[in-house]
């Protein structure tokens, strides 16, 4: 299945293009999404679905008590990635 533009609704859409710029901790950084070929429509990924699972995530410096009785009771998921950083999944 290939991504159609919402606007439109043609399948000419180009992925992993720079749509916007965006300030962040001092420095501009690219936003990437998708641009429609056929109508010059620049949009972002689409939303997910209702119902659909997804995570969200939060980078926590350390594992705090709190932190870890919510991990065991497995309301969410903490992660600690090779360089360190810690990252909670809800």
């Amino acid at each position: 299945m290939s991504m159609r533009c919402p606007q439109c609704g043609r399948p000419n859409v180009v992925s992993h293009v720079t749509i916007r710029w965006a300030h962040a901790r001092g420095s501009v950084v690219p936003e990437r999404g998708y641009y429609c070929v056929a109508c010059g429509n620049a949009f972002d990924e689409p939303r997910p679905q209702r119902g659909s699972f997804t995570f969200r995530s939060v980078q926590v410096p350390a594992v705090t008590p709190a932190i870890r009785r919510l991990q065991e009771s497995a309301d969410v998921v903490v992660v600690r990635h090779r360089t360190g950083m810690r990252e909670v999944l809800y």
